[in-house]
């Protein structure tokens, strides 16, 4: 595993109305923070919703802007997960350490946006990001972020979930040749990809890992489950840890969302959760 790279930090939803988003994780059982905007130059906001050891960025387009050009071409085609934020505490020494190894890394780019804290007050959260290249998946950016102000960020407020999520377990990613897209990753990560049940190959982040598989795997690890809408390639499918099942049923099922209980979780169809298939997944945080 790479030094200075380490876990998943978030996930990035492109999501194309706003409110509809909101309401679509409110009824799955998250809290979900108020809206903020990014910038005029980027012309994007977002929601969030904060996790323990990760959290969920619903990304859209508040303004057209040239900046927001490529996510507005997406959301033509469709909602979902289009970027994968790895975490890093040094994104200028990641850089150097992908550098050394022949990686062309993008960046450090320093990055400011306004947010709105529980108490109705507004600061401003800073990173540093810096780019991979592209991964050779559809859909899909990988990138890692260093939070220079994780008390703007991260807001134990907002991390209490009714369905009881507490962090990410996996992010996969549909594809037609998920041996060829792993091995990109596995090489960017310095990580030996890993076979598993379903045909199933995983790439580790140095937690939740990067999970590679085709539909017709996703139809073998979920059976049952509303599959309609699944993208057939680039990431589809997150899989969040729970820590109580029957306390997500409930939520589920008190705000009329369609679910199917398998062996690998609780499945929300896409059409339910912005383009995700979400499986919620009972596990307990390692202390």
């Amino acid at each position: 595993m790479r030094t200075h790279i380490k876990d998943i930090d978030h996930c990035c939803v492109l999501v194309r109305d706003f409110a509809s988003a909101r309401a679509a994780f409110e009824r799955l059982g998250f809290t979900v923070a108020p809206f903020g905007r990014h910038g005029a130059e980027m012309g994007t906001a977002n929601h969030t919703v904060m996790l323990e050891q990760s959290y969920l960025e619903l990304l859209g387009v508040d303004t057209p802007t040239d900046f927001n050009r490529e996510i507005r071409d997406v959301l033509t085609l469709r909602e979902g997960i289009a970027a994968i934020a790895l975490g890093t505490c040094d994104a200028e020494a990641a850089v150097r350490e992908l550098t050394a190894a022949g990686i062309a890394a993008r960046g450090p780019q320093s990055v400011q946006r306004p947010v709105t804290l529980p108490d109705g007050s507004e600061a401003e959260a800073a990173f540093t990001i810096a780019h991979f290249p592209d991964v050779g998946t559809p859909f899909m950016q990988l990138f890692c972020n260093q939070i220079l102000t994780p008390e703007y960020v991260r807001h134990p407020q907002l991390t209490g979930h009714p369905n009881t999520a507490w962090g990410i377990d996996t992010i996969a990613i549909v594809t037609p040749t998920p041996d060829t897209e792993a091995a990109t990753a596995a090489r960017y990560l310095d990580a030996a990809p890993l076979r598993g049940t379903h045909g199933t190959i995983n790439v580790s982040t140095g937690g939740a890992p990067l999970t590679y598989l085709t539909a017709e795997a996703v139809a073998a690890r979920y059976p049952g489950a509303d599959l309609s809408g699944l993208a057939q390639s680039g990431p589809a499918v997150l899989a969040l840890s729970i820590r109580d099942a029957q306390a997500a049923r409930a939520c589920l099922t008190r705000s009329g969302v369609p679910f199917t209980a398998t062996g690998d979780g609780l499945v929300v169809a896409p059409r339910d959760a912005c383009g995700v298939l979400l499986a919620l997944r009972e596990a307990r945080p390692a202390h």
